[in-house]
Formats: C-alpha cells, structure tokens, sequence
C-alpha cells in the first residue's frame, strides 16, 4: 500500500527541509545464471535446485540477450554451477506457487494443462522432466499458494471454492496419499461493503507456527469460520473450524492516512518466528488504530503490534523472506527504513523494489541491489545459500537479469 497510491506509482516526495537518508550504491550484483523473457511470481529451493515459475516463455543467460532456451512458465536450475537444467513442464497458464513434496513438485497456478497432461490450477510432476503425476485434484480458480506442512500434508489456498470435487472455502488440506482431508476453515467477507475495500476473499500465503501445532493465513478476508479476521487468522493444523485468537486486525478503507481513495488491504506473506510473526503486505492500518506501513511485526499468540521491529516502506511489499538474521523485502516501493512513514521521511533511505532489514530491529542494511519497473518484485525465497527474487524487473545489481535473480553473496544482520 502505497502512501498516496497503490501498484502504478510509489513515489514519495521529502518534505521541506527533510532529506533522505542517502542511498548505498546499486552494485550487488546477482549470480551469473538464467533469466526469463516476462515475470516470475513463484521460486523455491530443494537439493540444491532452484525451481521457479511465472509468466514467461523463454529463459537465456543473465546479463545477455541471447540465445534462448524454450521454457514455458517454468523452469529449474543448479544453484551451484547456475546451469539450466531438464525440468520443463510447461504448464499452459502461470504458475504462481511451487512446493516440493518428496520426488515431485506441486504446482499451484492458473492452467489446464501441464506436464502433458489435463490438470485444473494443481498439479504434482516429477522432478526430472517435469510430467505430470496421476493425482489429478482439479480446482475451479485459481491457486495462489501451496505449501508443505509439519505434518506431511499439503496446504493449498487462493480463490477456489470447490476442490477434489468438494466445497472448500479458499484454502484445503491433502493428506501424503494425495486424498483431500477434512481440514477445512471457512473464509469469508464482511457483507454491507462495496469491492473495495472489501472484496471476494483469497488466500495469498501459509505459514506454520514453531511448535507445528496451528496454521497462520494471509490474504485478504474478513470472517475466518464466521469469527472477525481482517487479512490473517490462525487455526489449529488439526481442526481447522476454530480460529485462534490471532488477530493482528489489518484493515483500513482508505489506501493511506491522509487518502480519501477507497482500496483493499492485503498480507502476501506470512513469516512465523519463534515469539515474533512477520508479515509483508499491502496496508498501513493495525489492531485497529495503529499505523505500520507494508512490514510488520506480531505478537504470535494474540496479534498485537511489536514496535520494536520497524522496518517499513512505502509500497505494497508482495516478497519478503528471512534468512540468518537479514529479512529481504520486494515489491512495488522507493524507500525504506526504520520508521520510515509519510511523517517521517527523515528515516527513509532509497530503495528501488528491494532492500534487506536487520530482522531483529528493522533497520534499512546497506545492501541495495536496485531493481527497476513499475511493479518491481513478486517473489523471495531464501535457502541455506542462496536467496530467490522473481518479479517484473529486467535489471537487477547493475546488471540484466529479466524476471528472476539469484543471490549467493549476501548480506550480514
């Protein structure tokens, strides 16, 4: 959520006689391996593979323009040696969300074909050349994420209401046999409200607690089984028709402070710590009267605001990740720091679609790769060595590198 706009601009201009903080240099540049011809909204690492998908239909070596190699809307490469590799199951639609269960991938998006074969927004393919397994499941819209939990079982969510043949609301749950579970939270909408600020509901990201015993929720609902959740709830793992009392209430039907422009509020992604949840989003509004812009901090049983943690920006914050201390940000921002809010432009330093926070405090660390476009990063996932970044950007460290860069030199909390 942008201060005075949201997805086009997110420029903001410093007040009289207030400067900001002054911009490290854009020279982090990324690993000499893979980009894509158009954007890349899912990344995730196992054995030593990074597999990613999106919008795109070709991928060539990063900083050159040629030659291509045909992949469709997905693709996997060495993280090491950054080589391409045979992975190629060439989904017809965009792939917005990749988990690896096992010798398979599971691949949410929205598509009807992939892996050689009929699949309906979900699909499992193998991991060598990417055909489709026999679990046929089938979604009737979209899913936005999958995800892999404690116990063994596969969380799917996003914009369906039916799945496996059965009426699910937005999120489910599959068993390791690939049989859909009777976990079921209900999501809903507020109703007396116009779309915006209050919109068909959708589940944008799945997290796990510490101690694997319940679910945290992202997106963009305001009832979680008939209890009032704004955009993130918390449900047991093994009962989903209780909501827990998590309740960071982010909400605001206004798209900042001082905005008469009526929008929605989001959480793209959800980050549990142990005594601290992290969410990045679109928003600027809190337990109701608190202002924290796009990043934030909760307390993990009950939702209240940690202002110890004040790492924020001024546009919505689709990716964000942590890895050894360092929490990554992207999306669709120009600045970023510690405290950094509209009345407060002192504590901003520059930061084009990306920066890195200390984890523990918030504070903006000097690590600024730079991505430019309009709507900058989608995606960030980290591994022990290395850290994902998918989005619109074609330049990224100084460098071209369309749709997707990996990092294997990173900075230090």
């Amino acid at each position: 959520m942008g201060w005075g706009s949201r997805l086009l601009t997110a420029v903001v201009v410093p007040v009289a006689g207030i400067a900001l903080a002054s911009p490290a240099l854009a020279n982090d540049p990324p690993a000499a391996t893979w980009q894509t011809n158009g954007r890349v909204r899912a990344i995730t690492f196992s054995g030593g593979v990074m597999y990613f998908g999106g919008s795109f239909t070709s991928v060539r070596p990063t900083g050159a323009s040629g030659p291509a190699r045909a992949r469709q809307n997905a693709a996997a490469i060495d993280v090491a040696t950054g080589r391409l590799l045979p992975w190629n199951p060439h989904p017809n639609g965009q792939v917005f969300s990749i988990a690896i269960s096992g010798r398979a991938a599971v691949v949410g998006g929205t598509f009807s074909k992939i892996g050689g074969a009929n699949r309906a927004n979900l699909a499992r393919v193998g991991l060598g050349a990417g055909t489709a397994k026999a679990w046929n499941p089938g979604a009737n819209a979209t899913v936005d994420v999958v995800r892999i939990g404690p116990n063994g079982n596969l969380f799917a969510g996003g914009q369906f209401t039916r799945i496996a043949g059965q009426r699910r609301s937005r999120i489910a749950s599959f068993k390791p046999s690939g049989r859909l579970g009777t976990w079921a939270p209900q999501l809903g909408q507020i109703s007396g409200f116009a779309c915006p600020p209050r919109c068909h509901p959708v589940v944008f990201s799945i997290a796990f607690s510490p101690n694997h015993d319940s679910v945290y929720l992202g997106g963009h609902f305001g009832l979680v089984n008939g209890v009032a959740r704004n955009e993130a709830a918390k449900v047991p793992i093994n009962s989903g028709r209780t909501t827990l009392k998590f309740n960071p209430n982010i909400y605001a039907n206004a798209n900042c402070p001082s905005c008469t422009t009526v929008e929605t509020s989001r959480v793209y992604n959800i980050i549990p710590r142990p005594g601290r949840i992290y969410t990045c989003g679109g928003y600027w509004k809190v337990n109701g009267n608190q202002q924290s812009f796009n990043v934030s901090a909760f307390n993990p049983r009950t939702g209240k605001l940690q202002t110890s943690f004040r790492g924020e920006d001024d546009g919505d914050t689709v990716g964000c990740a942590i890895r050894k201390g360092v929490m990554y940000v992207g999306g669709h921002f120009n600045v970023a720091g510690f405290g950094c809010t509209p009345g407060a432009l002192g504590n901003c330093s520059t930061r084009h679609h990306v920066a890195a926070f200390d984890a523990a405090t918030g504070h903006v660390l000097s690590w600024n790769p730079d991505a430019n476009s309009v709507h900058g990063l989608l995606v960030i996932t980290p591994s022990e060595h290395a850290v994902g970044f998918g989005g619109y950007f074609t330049r990224i460290g100084a460098t071209n590198s369309q749709g997707v860069a990996l990092y294997r030199h990173l900075p230090k909390a």
